[in-house]
């Protein structure tokens, strides 16, 4: 019988509490890490988009970025093609923060991948890319 391997989630809480003590002088919730480090990949994302490369869903996202916007670390801007859509980008303190936060979070991998060989952390990532797929094509199923 399948038993949940709980060492998983601990895991994943444990890199959450981890990267707000490292990030502890910085006024963002572990909640607001997710939309810096997406957001840190491109130049510019739609809040549609942002929202679902998050997970979350579009009333989240806007509080998350307006949050972020006050804290001078976003940019929203009303799409030129549609003006009843958004387009959001890190502002230059929010690059700042960014390189912190991934930076931090490439910490929080180095510290737990210690004894790990290459090839082992080569088939998490593969398997984790799986999980992600499935969770993602799960939630996409349940909103339609």
């Amino acid at each position: 019988m399948f038993r949940p391997n709980l060492k998983l989630i601990k895991s994943f809480r444990m890199g959450l509490a981890y990267a707000t003590r490292q990030l502890a002088d910085i006024d963002i919730s572990s909640g607001l890490v997710f939309f810096i480090v997406e957001l840190s990949q491109v130049e510019w994302l739609s809040m549609s988009d942002l929202s679902a490369a998050v997970g979350v869903d579009n009333a989240y996202a806007t509080r998350a970025v307006n949050k972020l916007s006050a804290l001078g670390y976003v940019n929203k801007v009303q799409d030129e093609q549609d003006r009843r859509a958004f387009r959001v980008s890190l502002t230059a303190s929010g690059r700042q923060i960014a390189d912190r936060v991934n930076e931090t979070l490439r910490q929080w991998i180095a510290l737990i991948t210690v004894g790990v060989s290459p090839e082992d952390i080569a088939t998490v990532n593969r398997v984790f890319d799986q999980f992600y797929q499935n969770a993602l094509n799960t939630l996409n199923k349940r909103r339609t």
